[in-house]
């Protein structure tokens, strides 16, 4: 988070003009000084001198040696890499980075609100909420867990919530699928003890459990006719970075069939949301609070998004 106005810089690093533009364009609503540079180490000079808090780079530039370095040198300073739907062979090695934070991989300016919604949450430390995805004033349908064996009633009744909204089997059998991910993950990979242990991993993942002290996780989701946003947080915060790209590198790339759907453990599940959603939105709250926020776009057919690659954020509280 910024602390001073000096701080409150946006670094843009692209060569193609237009592009340029157009994130001078969506990142100015902000307020903030834009520099827009076209090389790295036009951006090195540049960062002796100042100290953006956030770094907007065309994601080729980000595959050779000089843009490793780069991410190694500035570990602590947020990066947003930009990749075009064209490009998914280069997935991996982006999610290879250890120090790669935030991806957006649409055409803009179809990502702006995205965009302008990574910048805000940097700025203001404000990172929680599906709302910051959607359109103001939106239904939110929100269910805490008391007990695990509520889990196939709560995927059941969100399918009937989707198809009530007119969205379809598609959007149904999407949304189920990264729900029940994602509330497997929180309820069996989340918990840990004082000493780092995942203590439920093993557990058999159906039937009953009471869900006491910190286990209880929260299932939130609604829709602007844009995105469907799925919302699941826990209140062990056991997630970090780290973890995250390794577990989204094993997606390999947007197609859903590179992703096992029989297999568990291992991180399997959040590639398979990965693998499954359009953007995907990790806020941490290390040792407290993890939620994931997984966005569906409903604007598009299957075949229009064969080819996509996921975009995806990690921030951290």
């Amino acid at each position: 988070m910024a602390t001073n106005d000096e701080q409150r810089t946006i670094l843009v690093v692209h060569s193609d003009k237009k592009t340029q533009r157009t994130v001078h364009r969506i990142l100015g609503g902000t307020f903030c000084p834009i520099h827009i540079v076209e090389t790295l180490a036009d951006a090195e000079d540049k960062m002796k001198y100042e100290h953006p808090f956030l770094l907007v780079v065309d994601h080729e530039l980000m595959l050779g040696d000089e843009g490793r370095a780069l991410m190694a040198q500035r570990g602590g300073l947020p990066c947003l890499v930009l990749m075009h739907d064209a490009e998914p062979d280069d997935l991996s090695q982006m999610l290879g980075e250890e120090h790669l934070s935030y991806l957006l991989a649409n055409p803009m300016p179809l990502l702006a609100e995205e965009m302008s919604v990574t910048a805000t949450k940097l700025i203001r430390g404000d990172i929680f909420g599906l709302e910051k995805y959607l359109s103001w004033g939106v239904e939110v349908r929100a269910h805490t867990m008391a007990d695990a064996a509520e889990r196939p009633n709560l995927i059941q009744q969100l399918s009937a919530d989707v198809h009530g909204a007119g969205f379809g089997a598609r959007v149904a059998a999407q949304a189920t699928l990264i729900a029940d991910e994602l509330l497997s993950n929180a309820l069996y990979n989340a918990p840990v003890d004082d000493k780092g242990v995942h203590y439920r991993s093993n557990e058999v993942r159906h039937g009953a459990r009471a869900l006491a002290g910190r286990e209880p996780v929260q299932l939130r989701y609604a829709c602007d006719a844009r995105y469907f946003a799925v919302e699941v947080t826990d209140l062990f915060g056991s997630l970090d970075r780290k973890i995250i790209l390794r577990c989204l590198a094993k997606a390999g790339g947007r197609a859903p069939e590179k992703v096992s759907m029989e297999t568990r453990g291992a991180g399997i599940g959040l590639a398979t949301v990965y693998g499954t959603c359009n953007h995907l939105v990790f806020n941490l709250d290390p040792g407290k609070r993890c939620q994931v926020i997984a966005l569906i776009d409903v604007r598009f057919r299957p075949a229009e998004l064969t080819n996509a690659v996921c975009s995806f954020g990690v921030f951290v509280a």
